[in-house]
């Protein structure tokens, strides 16, 4: 094994406090009021935005596209989320993206297409990439598709089985009919989980859940949201980037929402890490679920696998993940264990083995990406609020993206700050305020200073005759998706690091880009087993040893 400086000094580094400074708005990077490439293609508004770099190229994922102003009141689309390339080096201003269009309509952006067994699936809207990394010899990107893992018949009886960590229940149906092609969970006893105008209706044989999941509080009730999900794994296409072929699946609970980062060697313990990005590892941050019910939590939880992740001679991955299982007494080392059901949820109060709550009810996305020197710390990005014209659960547009930070990926997290709030719709500059980006209908222009107007079309319109704007009256902005550019980050001058980020704004439907100045607080004192052997086998998955 090759042991690098950025190693050592990972594995010199202890738990150290952050100071982050206010975001800094820089532009709008995709949908309304930015500039793409080519000139000419119809892309309008988009969100999400994930980032990685793969041989030598800078992609950007979006969700649900719209190519025009009017898209939500046309008829649902097989696909609609779209992809962009842009400059591995920051440019001056802001980065130029060019949107990956469709070869036979050039004015027309290219659909994300996953292909299962030579047929593309379905994709149109809430269904989108998650998140995506380089393996060093493929792109992957991860896709949810709102599909359900359903019971199956084994031996007479209704069954999870392959999959152990899950339970089969009788008491989850799918309310019907479904809208906008989402089989929405629901519990049978009372209907909840449905909208009006659906009821919920039984399976045939029911409906997975994960009984450990965070999201039950002991009632029926909570069930629909302990339903585990299928995220798909697809290898990118390197003749049509666009395209990519769906060769497995995981099936959780606890990993409905995802983010993945790639590391350099990663040893599973305190000491022997290289967290600069590289195809060594890759590490998996997963939530259940992007809100949650007052008195229920959305705990996180780190998943680790070998780079590359090997495929069976039928080109299936053979999935093989090591589960953060908590801390050992004593010495706080972390321990891994190859079974979901024994997965625990990482500590989000700054305390080793502490507390895994959140009161935030909107976890909704999260970025996290590893800080290198002069800071040193794994900074994560989540938060924001609820809308449920936007298809959540909750409605309060005023939620915040929180900050955390961590020497480990599996924390401790330190407790969350709110780093960029929407602010008032009666202060000037304020994100929903005369001059912000964020449209709020309560906004008044105060000269010079004017409010951000709605889309003319939302998607609510969709519901109403003959499509009428109602959305553009009632549809406050929200803010959502934060991702870390990681190949941005960069020294400042003076003993901190710029991170260059992009986060949704729901209305109007873009992705904007801010910068935030990170800097140390503290002196970093010795591994504290630096000299000694580490406790325990280390996984010591590493690039020179792949």
């Amino acid at each position: 094994m090759r042991w690098s400086l950025a190693l050592l000094l990972c594995c010199a580094s202890t738990a150290l406090a952050q100071t982050a400074s206010p975001p800094e708005m820089l532009g709008s990077i995709a949908g309304p009021g930015s500039v793409v490439e080519p000139a000419g293609v119809r892309f309008y508004g988009t969100d999400l935005g994930w980032t990685f770099e793969h041989r030598g190229q800078h992609f950007m994922l979006f969700g649900d596209t719209w190519p025009h102003e009017r898209s939500p009141c046309e008829a649902l689309p097989h696909n609609d989320d779209s992809q962009a390339t842009f400059p591995l080096q920051l440019p001056v201003g802001l980065p130029p993206l060019t949107i990956a269009t469709d070869p036979e309509a050039p004015d027309e952006f290219a659909r994300i297409r996953l292909f299962t067994n030579g047929e593309s699936q379905v994709m149109g809207y809430n269904k989108t990439p998650l998140t995506a990394f380089s393996d060093g010899t493929d792109a992957v990107c991860l896709f949810g598709l709102i599909d359900l893992v359903r019971c199956r018949t084994k031996r007479g009886r209704p069954s999870c089985r392959p999959h152990k960590h899950l339970t089969c229940s009788q008491d989850v149906g799918i309310c019907t009919p479904p809208v906008l092609g989402w089989d929405a969970p629901c519990d049978l006893a009372t209907g909840a989980g449905c909208i009006p105008g659906q009821h919920c209706e039984p399976t045939p044989e029911g409906i997975c859940v994960d009984p450990d999941s965070s999201q039950y509080d002991g009632t029926t009730a909570s069930l629909p949201s302990t339903a585990a999900y299928h995220t798909h794994f697809g290898i990118q296409d390197a003749e049509l980037p666009s395209d990519y072929l769906d060769v497995g699946t995981l099936a959780s609970n606890k990993f409905i929402d995802v983010t993945a980062r790639t590391v350099s060697c990663f040893s599973g313990r305190t000491c022997g890490n290289d967290y600069t990005p590289g195809p060594g590892a890759v590490l998996v941050w997963g939530r259940p679920g992007y809100d949650v019910q007052p008195g229920r939590q959305a705990h996180m939880y780190l998943m680790a696998h070998r780079l590359p992740i090997r495929r069976n001679a039928k080109g299936v991955l053979q999935l093989r993940p090591r589960y953060f299982a908590g801390v050992r007494a004593g010495s706080g080392e972390p321990l891994w264990t190859r079974h979901e059901s024994l997965a625990k949820p990482l500590a989000m109060d700054g305390i080793v083995d502490g507390s895994p709550d959140d009161d935030h009810p909107f976890p909704n996305q999260t970025a996290v990406s590893w800080l290198g020197p002069p800071v040193n710390t794994w900074m994560m990005l989540y938060g924001g609020g609820g809308s449920a014209i936007s298809g959540g659960s909750g409605e309060d547009p005023n939620g915040p993206i929180f900050e955390r930070f961590a020497d480990h990926p599996w924390g401790p997290w330190s407790p969350p700050v709110a780093h960029l709030d929407p602010g008032s719709p009666t202060v000037v500059g304020d994100p929903f305020g005369p001059g912000g980006y964020i449209f709020h209908p309560d906004c008044q222009d105060q000269a010079p200073a004017v409010c951000t107007p709605s889309d003319p079309t939302r998607p609510l319109d969709y519901f109403v005759p003959d499509c009428q704007s109602v959305g553009a009256l009632l549809d406050t902005g929200i803010l959502y998706a934060p991702n870390i550019i990681d190949a941005y980050t960069r020294s400042d001058g003076t003993g901190g690091l710029d991170v260059f980020w992009n986060v949704s704004v729901w209305n109007p439907y873009l992705v904007a880009l801010l910068r935030t100045n990170v800097k140390p607080s503290g002196t970093p004192a010795p591994c504290p087993d630096a000299g000694k052997r580490s406790e325990g086998r280390p996984l010591r998955w590493c690039v020179a040893e792949n």
